[in-house]
């Protein structure tokens, strides 16, 4: 069980990090950087080897990894070491900003590839659900030709179906400028619908699936994973208003970002209400509250898993890393104007190491997808201009292009004091998120049946 919950997160993170720090060595390497030592993983040495003037190993604390070059640190005294391009400091600046940027660019070259991947080789799984009608619009074509909620559609065009894909497929081969008979089930007796030619459109599109409240996923950390919500949850009403399909979670919540709100829910017969706080997601509409769940999954046959030709695979890898970057940026900058907002959606490696062992949980797919937003979000982080981080190594370089003299040993050691304080306040504090959100799920999870406020009564 321990390993089930470990493995995922720390195979993750060790290939996320052994990747960025993959980036710097080759580029130090082909610039003639001395490098003295690869390391993933902090902290004392477990197992490692020497070969070619460099110590590679595993260090005990798998916490991040690193490259330590000759000259990347000023000496005792304070002074910059003397040397020639061998060592870090005292190389051109040109060289030591590719040095720093290749971490971060080997993130992003990550992200393509594992969706290249994703795409061309593992597939993307289309998701499939029996031909069961949802409850049908009033006054929309199904509604009008007597469809109801629960009946269970058994022919198209006299071709047998048994999910919906086999209904929009169906219909999609018939010819269209003839009826539709559409022969469907209720219970015991079956019957037969037909629609006319010119109606058929409208009324293909008037059908549905059922879409139940009920929590399919939790996103860790998210507000509705906080409140002690649990997958299989039916969620009743919102603030008192009744909730019948799951499309109405959102459309409720619209508005309600960063407001306290009521959530009742059902769970094993008991009715009881959660008070949560729903988040704006970085590029979503403004005030549109997220609380951090997904529609239960399909309960009929499993969908078939497409794989794309190669051709076809690189522009939508390419696509799909350029939309994961734009929504990494976003939320990076969410959580630097609306920091103390979004903090309880911040985390670290516990953090990362809960939503590996879920998405491993749901799928290699999803696993596979979590480890390319990670590579993303290593990037972004690493490109800020913060001393200690490949940024800060970056706005180093590029200034002192612009001086045209290096900067001194003190200034430098300034530089990077300022960069320590700042990372090491942010560590404490993410670790400190780490270990408290778990705790607040827990409490959450034990008190949540027994605490009531009664918003609204449950929908029968």
């Amino acid at each position: 069980m321990l390993v089930n919950a470990i493995l995922p997160g720390a195979v993750l993170l060790g290939i996320v990090i052994f990747f960025h720090e993959l980036g710097h060595f080759l580029i130090a390497k082909w610039r003639g950087i001395t490098v003295t030592k690869f390391s993933m993983g902090m902290g004392p040495e477990m197992v490692g080897f020497t070969a070619g003037g460099t110590r590679y190993c595993l260090s005990w604390i798998p916490l991040g990894g690193f490259v330590q070059m000759a000259g990347d640190q000023p000496n005792e005294d304070g002074s910059i070491p003397a040397g020639g391009p061998e060592q870090f400091l005292t190389h051109h600046w040109f060289g030591r900003m590719l040095v720093a940027l290749a971490g971060p660019a080997a993130n992003l070259v990550l992200a393509f590839v594992i969706y290249l991947v994703l795409y061309a080789a593992v597939g993307v799984a289309q998701r499939e659900w029996p031909s069961v009608l949802g409850p049908p619009e009033a006054g929309s074509p199904a509604a009008l030709a007597g469809l109801r909620e629960g009946d269970v559609v058994q022919t198209v065009a006299g071709g047998a179906v048994a999910t919906w894909t086999d209904v929009e497929r169906r219909a999609a081969k018939s010819d269209s400028t003839k009826a539709l008979e559409m022969r469907v089930r209720r219970g015991d007796s079956t019957f037969t619908v037909t629609t006319a030619p010119q109606a058929r459109r409208a009324f293909l599109a008037s059908l549905d699936r059922p879409h139940p409240p009920v929590v399919g996923g939790l996103s860790t950390g998210q507000p509705a994973y906080l409140a002690g919500m649990k997958e299989g949850d039916r969620i009743l009403a919102l603030d008192g208003k009744a909730i019948g399909q799951f499309g109405d979670i959102r459309r409720l919540l619209k508005g309600r970002a960063e407001q306290d709100v009521v959530v009742r829910v059902r769970r094993d017969g008991t009715d009881f209400d959660l008070k949560l706080r729903p988040a704006q997601m970085p590029g979503d509409t403004p005030g549109q509250g997220f609380i951090g769940i997904e529609e239960v999954g399909p309960t009929g046959p499993q969908g078939e898993r497409v794989r794309y030709a190669l051709r076809e695979s690189v522009p939508l890898a390419f696509q799909q890393t350029l939309a994961g970057t734009v929504l990494v940026y976003d939320g990076l900058w969410t959580t630097l104007t609306r920091f103390w907002q979004v903090r309880e959606q911040m985390g670290g490696p516990i953090f990362i190491a809960q939503m590996a062992s879920d998405a491993a949980r749901r799928g290699f797919e999803y696993w596979l997808n979590l480890m390319a937003m990670i590579s993303l979000a290593v990037m972004a982080f690493n490109l800020l201009p913060i001393p200690l981080l490949d940024g800060g190594h970056v706005f180093l370089a590029l200034l002192e292009a612009v001086r045209r003299r290096a900067l001194s040993a003190r200034g430098y050691l300034r530089f990077m004091r300022v960069g320590l304080v700042f990372v090491g306040l942010l560590f404490v504090f993410i670790i400190a998120q780490d270990v408290m959100r778990p705790l607040r799920r827990m409490q959450a999870l034990g008190k949540a049946p027994r605490e009531t406020t009664t918003v609204a009564p449950a929908p029968r």
